[in-house]
């Protein structure tokens, strides 16, 4: 019951919202990400994590980038 309450809900905000916002908030979140993910590797901040994390953090950001521009593109 609960499950089909937060799908309902979901879905409704998912139609009031375009799909140029929903690009611009992933793009925006996959370009920090990135950066993030950049300066841990390169050991330039002082986050406390890992290297191998920062290459995860990257590998994700430069994805969700991509993601977005690909379906822009289309």
């Amino acid at each position: 019951m609960l499950d089909e309450i937060f799908d309902v809900l979901i879905g409704e905000v998912a139609k009031l919202v375009p799909d140029v916002v929903w690009g611009a908030v992933f793009l925006i979140t996959g370009a920090l990400t990135a950066m993030i993910g950049v300066a841990m590797v390169l050991e330039t901040t002082t986050l406390d994590g890992s290297v191998r994390l920062g290459g995860v953090l990257t590998a994700v950001g430069v994805l969700l980038t991509a993601g977005v521009l690909v379906a822009w593109y289309r």
